[in-house]
C-alpha cells in the first residue's frame, strides 16, 4: 500500500470518527433537553449524514484508482449524484414513512455535514 493510500485512509477515518461524534452529541443534547425521540430522530439524520460521507469516501478512492482524468471526474460526478439523491431519500423516509420529528433529524444532518467540511477545510 502506497503512502498517499494510506493517508486517504487516515483522512477517511478522521472524517466518519468526528461525524460519529457530532451525531452523537447532538442526539445526546436532543435527549437531554427533549426526549429519546427527537434523541432518535437526531441519530437517523446523523446516520443519513454518516452514509453521505462514506459514499464520498469511497468515490474518491474509486476515482482515485482510474488512470484517465475523464474517468475520474465522472465518477466523482456520478458519485455526487448519487450522494445528493441518497441524501434526499433518506431525509424523506425519516421525516415522510417513519415520521421522526423534522428538527433534530434536520439538525443533526447538518451538522454531521459540518465535520466533513471541517476536515476538507483543513485538508
Amino acid at each position: 500500500m502506497t503512502a498517499d493510500a494510506d493517508a486517504l485512509r487516515e483522512g477517511i477515518r478522521r472524517v466518519v470518527l468526528t461525524q460519529v461524534l457530532i451525531t452523537l452529541s447532538v442526539a445526546a443534547v436532543f435527549w437531554y433537553v427533549r426526549d429519546r425521540h427527537q434523541a432518535l430522530a437526531a441519530l437517523y439524520g446523523g446516520a443519513a449524514a454518516l452514509l453521505s460521507g462514506v459514499w464520498l469516501a469511497r468515490g474518491v478512492r474509486r476515482a482515485g484508482a482510474r488512470p484517465d482524468q475523464g474517468g475520474i471526474l465522472g465518477a466523482l460526478y456520478a458519485n455526487a449524484v448519487v450522494r445528493y439523491a441518497a441524501a434526499i431519500l433518506l431525509l424523506g423516509l425519516g421525516l415522510g414513512w417513519l415520521r421522526l420529528a423534522p428538527v433534530p433529524l434536520v439538525c443533526a444532518f447538518a451538522a454531521a455535514q459540518l465535520g466533513v467540511l471541517a476536515h476538507i477545510r483543513r485538508a
